[in-house]
């Protein structure tokens, strides 16, 4: 499949009955990889790589089957995959469309989870679709980018680890908890994005920085909508009746969902930070600009009765007081330096300067 871009698909979709599986996106869709884990309590299972023709015996084997895609590139393979596991066309479709919001569905014997998984690299972040079918018996897993969740297979393969002692939800909760850990990440670039500004909007309010606090308030409302998204995703996902979740698994979608609030929460209080760094700015433009006027005034009126002097023994009378002494103009020097002094001192005195 190759890549295309998402307007191509506007177009693509408009007037095709829902369930068509068209790839919306971003991004080109990476190669398409597909690995399986096995396991029981006692024993696991390890696949790295396999084909769809391979899924249904190593379905059939005892314990938990976790199939794993990577990339969406290669749609039939994805299509095969969906097809052989009897998955509602509606999933396929909302799989591939990697631009819709996150979203829980419940198809009866089928639980169908939609989330944004935050990425991290160095300093910058960004979100990729995690899709998380969970059927009895087996869990299917799709990323858009290489396997993001190696540290549940590490729970999984440890030896003396408690994780194969429980069901097929909870590796969907683990999963899904795995997912509400990185936004705590983002959560960390956006605390340092806002100190650093509110740090330069005291010492340095330079215009460019104006730009930033914008684009920090438009990551802030993204953030914000993915967050909600989510919230919605678990609470929606802890009330649900389906014979796969048991109630033991509900207390830690209920401890998600906490997690959850306290992202919203920050974000809230961030939101507010940016707002408080905007006015910050706008107030040391403001203080900078009325001191700029005041040294401007205070000069302008130092030199206000000076010109005055200078404008009356400029004028062309027959006579004025010591203009034909020998040291008149050392004497209007004299007073034209006695009244600037005064005048300084005086502003001083009112701590205008």
């Amino acid at each position: 499949m190759q890549g295309v871009t998402y307007e191509e698909h506007i177009s693509i979709k408009t007037g095709l009955p829902p369930g068509i599986p068209i790839y919306i996106g971003r991004h080109e869709p990476e190669q398409t990889q597909i690995s399986a884990l096995v396991y029981t309590p006692e024993n696991t299972q390890v696949y790295p790589e396999i084909s769809p023709a391979d899924i249904i015996p190593i379905r059939s084997k005892p314990g938990i089957c976790w199939i794993h895609i990577s990339g969406l590139r290669d749609s039939e393979k994805i299509n095969q995959i969906f097809s052989d596991a009897e998955l509602h066309s509606l999933i396929t479709e909302d799989v591939f469309n990697t631009k819709g919001r996150a979203k829980f569905e419940d198809f009866g014997d089928t639980l169908f989870v939609t989330l944004d998984i935050i990425l991290t690299s160095g300093k910058e972040w960004h979100s990729r679709k995690i899709n998380i079918i969970t059927k009895k018996g087996f869990l299917i897993s799709i990323s858009e980018t290489p396997h993001p969740f190696e540290n549940i297979k590490t729970r999984i393969l440890h030896p003396n680890g408690k994780f194969r002692a429980h069901g097929i939800d909870y590796l969907m909760y683990s999963l899904i908890d795995s997912v509400v850990d990185t936004y705590f990440y983002g959560l960390e670039r956006i605390e340092d994005i806002a100190e650093r500004l509110e740090e330069e909007v005291v010492h340095d309010p330079s215009p460019e920085i104006i730009q930033e606090i914008q684009s920090f308030r438009h990551m802030l409302i993204n953030f914000k909508r993915q967050v909600w998204s989510l919230r919605d995703v678990i609470m929606h996902l802890e009330r649900s009746d389906s014979d796969i979740l048991t109630d033991s698994i509900r207390v830690f979608l209920r401890d998600v969902h906490d997690h959850v609030i306290k992202i919203s929460e920050d974000l809230d209080i961030h939101r507010e930070m940016a707002e408080g760094i905007m006015e910050i700015y706008l107030s040391s433009v403001s203080n900078r600009t009325n001191e700029i006027v005041r040294v401007l005034t205070v000069i302008a009126v130092i030199f206000i009765p000076l010109t005055f002097i200078t404008g009356v023994y400029g004028m062309n009378f027959a006579y004025l007081p010591g203009i034909d002494h020998p040291a008149g103009p050392l004497i209007i020097f004299g007073i034209m330096i006695l009244v600037m002094t005064c005048m300084v001192g005086i502003f001083k005195w009112k701590k205008w300067i």
